[in-house]
């Protein structure tokens, strides 16, 4: 407890803290206030009209862009925060001393892990604040859907930490771990950005940090990835307390790095064969009907479909996510083709008389269209399955449109919460110098 007491000391005496919970406060205000403002307008709107009102999510119009100040912050910010817990014990000798004791490695780097997770309740202050003001104001809150986006940025966090961690171990310099560190989390909007035009990169862009995030925001929960994520993040600060080994060889850290990665492959492959998800949103929109999922459910061959259509089209997009996604997690066994995956742009719209035309193949039997919506992509593959489905009747999504104005909350965010964050860092900064004065003060006279 001790330990705990000394990592929770060092985290709130870091500058770097306080000023990250400042600006973090302050962009999920604009966030949060033009998120609000963006809804109102268009719920002025979907009031007059019931169809238009079922496209007022609050999930969606609300709290993924409210959020997406906090995925800013702890992409780029936050590693300063977590890199000097190691580093920092690294430079002044501590962690030697520290390791004199009973505790090993790993039971620091826990610890270390533990009162990040305690710090992490102020960091997310921000956050359950613009929650707490959106009920205030009227607004709907599914809680299901909420609370799932709040694990996807936990484990975020998590994989944030143990990367930052590792870097910290390897190299000499709080800079240069977060370069390091850096170059991962930045690394994957590039990845993310460049997968968008290139058909090679796409299929390993899921490695990418910020693809993590993608279905908790979908409203999707992944057994399989929420596993992989833990797995993955308790694996890298495992290799963290190799590195961190006073008179650590490269040759040996390299070795038990080797086999750690090796160890993570073999249970990884497994999990990634866990097909379990939950779709949290209140109007299922990952999902098709229920007696549509049984259905698809029942396939025991191999569907294979290919796609005539280039990586750039819209129409790909919309298809992967209203249909080929679904699909993916449904049928036990989808085999998808696309033959502009490697054409290197040879294909064009003007050159090949397929494009747009979409295939469906299953147990000998073929199927084409032309059309990427479900009403009509279902039929055809029950059709090819020899599956009869009747369809079951569907409680409509009301959505939730609300006119509000949230403006006079920013002095909330603006003013009042960095304010209170000033005063705690003032507090206990002065307590930290009292604290040094009076041990100075009975040091005895020589």
């Amino acid at each position: 407890m001790l330990t705990l007491k000394k990592e929770l000391n060092i985290l709130l005496n870091l500058k770097a803290l306080w000023i990250m919970l400042i600006i973090l406060s302050l962009l999920t205000g604009f966030s949060f206030i033009q998120a609000v403002d963006l809804f109102s307008k268009a719920s002025s709107t979907a009031l007059n009209y019931p169809e238009m009102a079922k496209g007022m999510i609050p999930f969606t119009g609300i709290f993924i862009p409210t959020f997406g100040a906090l995925y800013l912050v702890l992409t780029i910010l936050f590693p300063f925060i977590t890199i000097p817990l190691v580093s920092g014990e690294k430079q002044n000798g501590s962690l030697k001393l520290l390791l004199q004791t009973t505790q090993n490695l790993t039971e620091v780097i826990l610890i270390k892990v533990t009162s990040l997770i305690i710090v992490g309740a102020i960091i997310m202050l921000p956050s359950i604040s613009s929650i707490v003001i959106w009920k205030l104001i009227g607004g709907h809150i599914y809680l299901p859907a909420l609370l799932n986006l709040i694990l996807g940025y936990s484990l975020y966090a998590l994989i944030i930490t143990a990367i930052s961690f590792l870097a910290a171990s390897f190299t000499e310099t709080t800079a240069t771990a977060a370069i390091v560190t850096l170059a991962f989390t930045l690394g994957s909007w590039v990845l993310d950005f460049a997968a968008m035009t290139q058909s090679w990169l796409s299929k390993i862009s899921f490695v990418s940090l910020t693809a993590l995030l993608t279905l908790y925001e979908k409203g999707l929960f992944s057994l399989s990835s929420t596993i992989q994520i833990l797995v993955f993040s308790l694996g890298v600060l495992l290799i963290t307390s190799f590195w961190l080994r006073p008179g650590n060889r490269l040759l040996p850290g390299l070795i038990r790095t080797l086999i750690v990665f090796t160890v993570l492959l073999l249970v990884l492959i497994p999990i990634t064969k866990i097909n379990y998800y939950k779709d949290v949103t209140e109007n299922r929109f990952n999902s098709f009907s229920r007696t549509d999922e049984a259905a698809l459910k029942q396939m025991s061959e191999e569907l294979t479909i290919t796609i005539h259509l280039s990586i750039q089209d819209s129409r790909l997009h919309d298809y992967r996510t209203g249909i080929l996604d679904k699909l993916d997690r449904l049928i036990p066994s989808l085999n998808t083709i696309n033959p502009y995956s490697a054409s290197n742009g040879e294909l064009t719209a003007e050159n090949d008389d397929l494009y747009g035309l979409i295939e469906y193949d299953y147990n000998g039997k073929h199927e084409e269209s032309w059309s990427n919506s479900h009403q009509e992509v279902l039929p055809i593959i029950y059709q090819l399955a020899g599956i009869s489905v009747v369809p079951d009747s569907l409680q409509q999504y009301p959505g939730y449109p609300l006119v509000s104005d949230a403006s006079s909350y920013a002095i909330w965010f603006y003013v009042i919460l960095p304010g209170l964050f000033i005063i705690f860092w003032l507090f206990i900064y002065s307590y930290k110098s009292k604290g040094k004065k009076v041990i100075y003060e009975s040091k005895p006279n020589n």
